[in-house]
């Protein structure tokens, strides 16, 4: 046994039974409540990705050079940059 396996089944062994669990301190949520929820609320907690699209652009080949030239995860850091640029509202 690993000691990450054997980590596991110590929690488990030690665990609490779900029907002995106090939940009465954490309200439930109301039908209203849920219907309110959207998921770009979790945008910024990196719960909730959305959905990606391929798309072809054209890109000064300097600029180009200068993102991939930063390294891995360029493109999710270009994402990103134009993200903030929209919700900032520089469009």
């Amino acid at each position: 046994m690993t000691d990450l396996e054997q980590f596991i089944a110590t929690c488990e062994a030690h665990a609490v039974p779900d029907n002995e669990i106090d939940f009465s301190d954490i309200p439930e949520l109301t039908d209203e409540q849920i219907a309110h929820m959207k998921p770009s609320h979790l945008v910024n907690k990196n719960i909730w990705k959305p959905q990606k699209k391929v798309l072809s652009i054209r890109i000064d080949a300097d600029l180009l050079e200068s993102l991939k030239a930063s390294g891995k995860g360029w493109q999710t850091r270009l994402n990103d940059w134009i993200r903030n640029g929209v919700s900032s509202h520089y469009f």
